[in-house]
């Protein structure tokens, strides 16, 4: 982060009820320091065995799924003019969340505690455990 401060937020949300409290704390911290919002959603992979048209199908319902998720919590950031993108992405949640945030040159990722996956973040380990114990930029998780 250095002398410039946060400048750029990586706010994860995964369409659990929980999403809305991420992105309005991400708005806060955005307003605060003059950042952007990258507002990334991961959404499930579609499986390689697929072949053609089921694959482009799945995909295309993937997609819309993940719009939909999204669109509220834009709509939320747009109503108090937080300066964002949305950025879509597919695969391992906490691997995405890794790479976007690299990639995008984040200093600050907002995420929840805790989404969808309960059970499974249970048995495998839950995405923000990986993701504080991997990132290198500053995380804030939202209980």
């Amino acid at each position: 982060m250095g002398k410039r401060g946060i400048k750029r937020i990586l706010t994860a949300v995964d369409g659990s009820f929980r999403s809305q409290q991420v992105v309005e704390k991400a708005a806060e911290m955005a307003e605060t320091f003059q950042a952007k919002i990258i507002l990334l959603h991961v959404r499930q992979k579609v499986p390689d065995i697929l072949g053609e048209p089921y694959y482009q199908n799945v995909l295309n319902q993937y997609m819309e799924n993940a719009e939909l998720t999204v669109a509220p919590l834009k709509q939320l950031l747009e109503a108090d003019s937080v300066d964002h993108e949305v950025l879509i992405l597919e695969g391992d949640p906490a691997q995405a969340i890794l790479d976007a945030a690299e990639g995008e040159k984040c200093d600050l990722i907002v995420m929840g505690t805790r989404g969808l996956s309960d059970f499974v973040g249970m048995a495998l380990g839950s995405v923000s455990h990986k993701v504080l114990h991997t990132t290198s930029c500053m995380v804030l998780l939202v209980p």
